[in-house]
């Protein structure tokens, strides 16, 4: 005799209701961990933003950035000092061997007035302590993670992790599809976990299998964000929208009527085949082109927002100006915040300029257009 196992049409709503609340929980709290993650990692190459060298340098270590190097020049703690004298001097202290006696004459009075309020072991442990020479010593390095550091933090993320599969995985069990794929889906999660745990300790040799790391997590959210949306579709669906069953009657006369309708609608498709032969290549071609300077210009735009500042003399700061006004006489718009210009060409056309020359550069090449104040020769006295 076929088992037959359950669905979630079999299940109560109280159930159901119970199994959403948790789903959705699980979803959230996994975007806040990845709101933490970007936190934790990002500027420890000393640029705005995550990038996969933020990764290399959390497990394989880097000899140009420490993270106290890029946290003070540009990054998040910048604006706590009170001058950049100060910063300057900690940079110093960081490129000129970081002894004990030069931290305690020139270095820990800095701290002290203006960080160790938030950084300090009493009040957020979960942040490096700066109150003594050990603890900053621990985000002035730029050695490799350790190797109880990462043991530490594996047991934790995979027994955490593992049982947050599990209840997601039950749940997931319920649905109603094919039964290879829902292995599949079920299976995924599991392995990217070991594979993304285990990947902490190749990149601390190899930083290639940062790659990994990213790859490896990646497949893991995805996967069970799949499970979390997949399992509250048919949760609800089925709730509210059940499976329509036809008798043998009703079922000959839905036939009967989709019948007519291909008879009506055959022709119709058959007259229009030439016209849409004729007509879709080119539309074709206007689709990819469309879709080529949308992504073109997202990707400006993203480099507009994640461009570390600029810095611009006086003189650029005027042929800047002169620039913008060139262009927004043309009929461009233009903007800048300090670390670039976004140009706007058109509605779908966007583009990003990361110096005063390439600004200038692509001015020259414009096609001349007259000043919309400026007046025709003709009508000059």
């Amino acid at each position: 005799m076929e088992k037959r196992c359950l669905r979630f049409q079999d299940i109560s709503v109280s159930e159901k209701m119970l199994y959403s609340l948790f789903l959705m929980t699980i979803g959230i709290g996994y975007l806040f961990a990845l709101t933490h993650m970007y936190y934790t990692h990002q500027m420890r190459d000393g640029k705005p933003g995550m990038s996969i060298q933020d990764v290399m340098i959390a497990y394989y270590g880097s000899q140009d950035q420490t993270r106290l190097g890029s946290a003070i020049n540009g990054g998040p703690m910048e604006p706590n000092l009170k001058s950049a004298n100060d910063k300057e001097k900690i940079l110093v202290w960081l490129s000129t061997g970081k002894s004990k006696a030069d931290f305690e004459e020139d270095i820990a009075p800095i701290l002290n007035r203006d960080c160790t309020l938030c950084h300090n072991a009493e009040t957020n442990p979960g942040l490096p302590n700066l109150t003594n020479y050990e603890g900053v010593m621990e985000v002035a390095s730029s050695k490799a993670a350790s190797i109880p550091g990462l043991v530490k933090v594996s047991h934790i993320h995979l027994f955490g992790i593992a049982f947050i599969l599990l209840f997601v995985g039950r749940i997931f069990i319920y649905c109603r599809m094919n039964v290879t794929l829902k292995r599949v889906i079920v299976v995924i999660p599991f392995l990217s976990m070991l594979i993304d745990t285990l990947s902490w300790f190749v990149t601390r040799n190899n930083p290639s299998f940062a790659y990994v790391v990213v790859a490896s997590g990646a497949l893991m959210g995805l996967s069970m964000g799949a499970q979390i949306v997949i399992s509250l579709f048919q949760m609800w669906v089925e709730t509210f929208h059940p499976r329509l069953y036809l008798s043998a009657n009703q079922q000959l006369l839905l036939k009967k009527i989709v019948i007519s309708f291909q008879q009506i609608v055959s022709p119709i498709v058959s007259s229009s085949k030439a016209c849409v032969l004729k007509f879709a290549p080119i539309i074709w071609q206007l689709l990819r082109v469309t879709a080529v300077q949308i992504s073109l210009s997202l990707y400006h735009a993203t480099q507009y927002q994640l461009h570390s500042k600029l810095t611009l003399t006086a003189e650029d700061q005027l042929k800047a100006r002169q620039c913008a006004q060139t262009l927004t006489e043309s009929g461009y718009s233009v903007w800048f915040a300090g670390n670039g210009w976004l140009v706007k060409e058109s509605l779908l056309t966007w583009l990003f300029f990361n110096s005063i020359d390439a600004l200038e550069h692509y001015i020259q090449h414009l096609p001349y257009q007259q000043p919309a104040s400026a007046e025709p020769s003709e009508y000059k006295v």
